[in-house]
């Protein structure tokens, strides 16, 4: 017997047995082969609080030897008006210092513009060193404008008992309205001042100054020579013959230095010598620096000129200084 079957009930029951075999093969037990995860998805959601994530950790290196601690050297820019002398106080170290790490710079013929190394010691102080201060008057004052500046000699007089070093003076160039018009850091052309000697501080202040102008100085720096100091060698020095030009403008200087033989050999020497008017006034200066092995007993002569920066020139006096 046949039964005729209507297409529009045939599809809703296929599908209808098709479902309940799909549901019957999901009934089936699932085997997760052993030593494989299964992953989870986790959905995320908002809470009330941002979330605090731990902070990522990276494995520490430790050296096999505890380094030691090396000062970073700092530097420090050349500006107009500057003194190897005043940077070294400005910074709390000594003018030794100073030079001593930067050899290839002239502490007289300062360049603006170029870069000292500021050697940094163990503990570098807040505040800048401050000399010893000892009472010590200016001499004398001597200054000679020019075209581009002014040349200021103040002469300090060691009348103590010991020798000084780091000497400066401050130098304040006035009008005739009591207004300043320059001013300037005056150091010595040696570092040491011995005992009953004279010597000028040095200062070139540029800029243009008017015919009448007013000049005064104070000591600014002053420390006396610590006992067994052995910074400083012990050389002499003698002037052999001075020649003067005709109307007193130059003074050629021949003589010699040298060291005793119970010595240590130098290394840098200075020679210093000075021009003096009939009065007294300092009219130029003129210095030489020699390098080099300076072995005891040994002399060597020099021969130097000076130029007055004022009236005629009456005197000489010749300076050295040695170190090790």
């Amino acid at each position: 017997m046949f039964f005729k079957v209507d297409r529009d009930y045939l599809v809703p029951i296929m599908l209808s047995l098709l479902v309940w075999i799909l549901a019957a093969c999901t009934t089936e037990r699932t085997e997760i082969p052993i030593g494989v995860k299964k992953t989870v998805t986790l959905i995320p959601y908002l809470t009330p609080t941002a979330t605090q994530f731990p902070e990522k950790t990276f494995p520490t290196i430790v050296p096999d030897e505890k380094p030691t601690h090396t000062p970073t050297p700092m530097t420090y820019t050349i500006v107009e008006g500057d003194t190897m002398l005043a940077i070294a106080f400005k910074h709390g170290i000594s003018l030794e210092e100073l030079q001593s790490a930067n050899p290839e710079v002239n502490a007289r013929l300062l360049v603006v513009g170029t870069e000292l190394i500021i050697p940094a010691g163990e503990i570098i102080p807040s505040q800048p060193v401050t000399a010893t201060p000892i009472p010590l008057q200016v001499a004398s004052t001597n200054c000679y404008p020019g075209p581009d500046g002014i040349w200021c000699f103040i002469s300090v007089k060691n009348d103590r008992l010991r020798p000084l070093e780091n000497l400066s003076a401050e130098v304040i160039i006035g009008n005739n309205n009591g207004e300043v018009i320059g001013q300037g850091t005056a150091i010595g052309a040696i570092n040491l001042l011995p005992v009953g000697e004279e010597l000028p501080l040095i200062v070139f202040i540029p800029g243009r100054f008017p015919y009448n102008f007013n000049v005064s100085a104070n000591i600014l720096t002053v420390q006396p020579l610590p006992k067994n100091d052995e910074r400083y060698l012990n050389p002499w020095i003698e002037i052999e013959e001075v020649e003067i030009s005709e109307g007193g403008v130059k003074a050629s200087v021949t003589g010699k230095v040298g060291l005793p033989r119970k010595s240590r050999p130098a290394d840098l020497t200075w020679i210093f010598i000075v021009a003096y008017d009939d009065r007294g006034n300092v009219l130029g200066v003129r210095k030489k620096e020699l390098r080099g092995n300076f072995e005891p007993g040994s002399s060597q002569e020099f021969v130097l000129e000076v130029f007055s920066m004022g009236t005629e020139i009456e005197d000489v006096r010749a300076f050295v200084e040695m170190r090790p």
